[in-house]
């Protein structure tokens, strides 16, 4: 049986073409390399290298095992950095768009963040949220499902062995810009024909997905005019603050947010209810540190 040192010698006088200059690379003496791969050949019961005037050259033989001694190194180094990662605790979730999971993720960082931890978060529409945990590249996906939907996002999920747990309900909640009318004091006075709206990008199962809510006078949602399409709750934020466009969304889930960024008011019917909760892959128990993450969401909501 060959050793990782054998190969790893192999490999160093295959690149270099010197027994000398494959020592310096290992840091040890030419006449150690030139034993390591006569060892090497006599296991094998083959020559790998002509021994020239000015060098060695792989045989035919060499070239032909070559490439599994370079498969067995990286490899090998796809372990050595594996076992690193596990020294440091990872964190990885994605998540709708929402102020709410940012203000909070930022509240668990503070109380964390003298522990080894790092952490990878990425903001998603569900599809995309389902595809990343299904895939593993997300312990767990933070979703906003219409309450009118949920059923048909509960089957597109365990379609694909995973399973959805909701947390909390909440309104379907229209947010003024600052810019908007102050005398503007209520739904009613509300005309989705000439609203403005700053939306994020739609799929079937978010809150986005809003069309069928009405005004006091029957218009739709969908006769509004879109002017601004994000994915960034940041610039959604900093256009409520300052402009006159408006967006449909669901409510604050827990408390009250940090700084008021616009006047939001509910749209109650049971209809425009929103489901807020995570999915996880079917059967497996989450890591520690996302349970641990959990409970800290639930004690969120719970405020």
């Amino acid at each position: 049986m060959l050793d990782i040192k054998e190969i790893q010698c192999f490999v160093a006088c295959a690149q270099t073409g010197s027994f000398s200059k494959a020592a310096e690379v290992l840091f040890t003496t030419q006449s150690s390399v030139s034993k390591i791969v006569k060892a090497m050949e006599e296991k094998m019961g083959t020559l790998l290298f002509d021994r020239l005037s000015k060098g060695i050259h792989m045989t035919s033989e060499a070239e032909q095992i070559y490439p599994y001694a370079m498969l067995v190194l990286e490899n090998l180094q796809k372990m050595e950095l594996s076992d690193k990662k596990r020294v440091t605790d990872t964190l990885s979730v994605s998540c709708n768009p929402s102020s709410w999971f940012a203000d909070n993720f930022v509240r668990f960082y503070e109380r964390n963040q003298k522990e080894q931890i790092h952490y990878q978060i990425h903001s998603a529409d569900c599809r995309e949220i389902v595809e990343r945990v299904r895939e593993r590249m997300d312990d767990v996906g933070f979703v906003y499902v219409m309450k009118n939907q949920s059923s048909a996002f509960q089957y597109f999920v365990s379609r694909n062995y995973l399973e959805f747990l909701p947390m909390k309900e909440t309104d379907v909640t229209v947010y003024r810009g600052g810019g908007c009318c102050e005398n503007e004091s209520s739904i009613s006075d509300f005309d989705f024909s000439c609203l403005k709206l700053i939306q994020r990008f739609p799929d079937e199962f978010s809150p986005d997905n809003y069309w069928n809510i009405s005004d006091a006078n029957g218009r739709t949602a969908a006769e509004a005019e879109t002017v601004i399409t994000t994915n960034s709750d940041y610039i959604m934020e900093r256009i409520l603050q300052i402009g006159n466009l408006v967006n449909i969304s669901g409510g604050y889930l827990s408390g009250t947010p940090q700084r008021e960024i616009s006047r939001g008011q509910r749209l109650p019917a049971s209809d425009t209810r929103i489901v807020f909760g995570y999915v996880k892959r079917k059967g497996e128990r989450i890591s520690d540190l996302a349970e641990d993450f959990l409970n800290f969401l639930m004690e969120m909501l719970n405020q």
